[in-house]
């Protein structure tokens, strides 16, 4: 998929792109409300397609086709960024207070319904909707994290406040006050719009082939080495599994190094680590 759209670079960021994840986010405006825009273009494309589909094949022929549209020069400098949840990922809210069932229970309080077409019209009017919305939500669950309770909140008594206080009702009576972040509960809840989080522990042998097969199989495809690579461990939010994410570093660096030769390599969350 590749689709160019209109970014807005000061303040919070908006742009023009209707895609539904987009609009469930709130970031959707016409051109004609932004200022200060830059065009970006999203082009999509999928690899590892094994993982759901054993008999699927990469084209990675394909791969390096498109990446040349954006690589054309050898000496175009470009920033690879690698996240290692790519290679396994799961929900990290999926068992949040599972009690109560809790991640199920957020879902029809925090569902998003899609525009019913691609109209400016038709999705501002959507992304107005989700954000009074989101907004209610995280003024109901910003006072429950301040006051522990419902009670004297100002705001209106509606559906969601009815809905929020059964899920304060239902997890005060399985967890102690102190067990309770509302914080995280609401950022679990932001999740739930049409669509779930992905989730896929990857097994042993399909990461092997991930990193040795598909990831070597995509920097051969690279048009031009990269002048600068990042790497995000996705560990410390649980997106990338905590028994997966020591050994997928390793083959990643691995696999850059023989790509790339002698390579600097700067563990930043280490330094984090010791801050802390």
């Amino acid at each position: 998929m590749e689709s160019s759209t209109r970014w807005l670079t000061h303040q919070a960021s908006r742009l023009t792109c209707p895609e539904p994840y987009f609009v469930s986010e709130g970031l959707y405006s016409t051109l004609e409300e932004l200022e200060n825009t830059r065009e970006v273009t999203l082009h999509v494309m999928t690899i590892g397609g094994f993982i759901e589909d054993p008999a699927k094949k990469d084209d990675f022929t394909a791969v390096s086709s498109a990446l040349r549209q954006y690589l054309p020069e050898r000496d175009t400098p470009f920033i690879l960024d690698v996240d290692l949840d790519f290679f396994s990922t799961k929900n990290p809210f999926k068992t949040l207070y599972s009690r109560i069932n809790l991640y199920d229970k957020l879902s029809p309080i925090y569902a998003f319904n899609r525009p019913d077409s691609t109209d400016p019209e038709s999705v501002k009017e959507a992304t107005a909707a989700r954000n009074e919305q989101l907004t209610e939500l995280q003024n109901l669950f910003d006072y429950l994290e301040e006051h522990r309770s419902l009670q004297g909140y100002e705001g209106e008594k509606s559906a969601r406040y009815e809905a929020v206080e059964l899920i304060y009702r239902e997890l005060t009576s399985a967890y102690k006050q102190s067990e309770i972040d509302w914080k995280i509960i609401h950022d679990a809840g932001c999740t739930r719009d049409d669509t779930d989080l992905p989730h896929h522990v990857t097994t042993p042998n399909d990461l092997d082939r991930l990193i040795n097969g598909t990831f070597r199989s995509f920097l051969t495809a690279l048009p031009v080495p990269p002048t600068i690579v990042t790497i995000a461990r996705s560990s410390d939010d649980d997106y990338c599994p905590s028994e997966n994410v020591d050994q997928i570093q390793i083959g990643v660096l691995d696999e850059l190094r023989q790509y790339l030769g002698e390579v600097d390599v700067q563990l930043a969350y280490e330094d984090e680590e010791e801050v802390h």
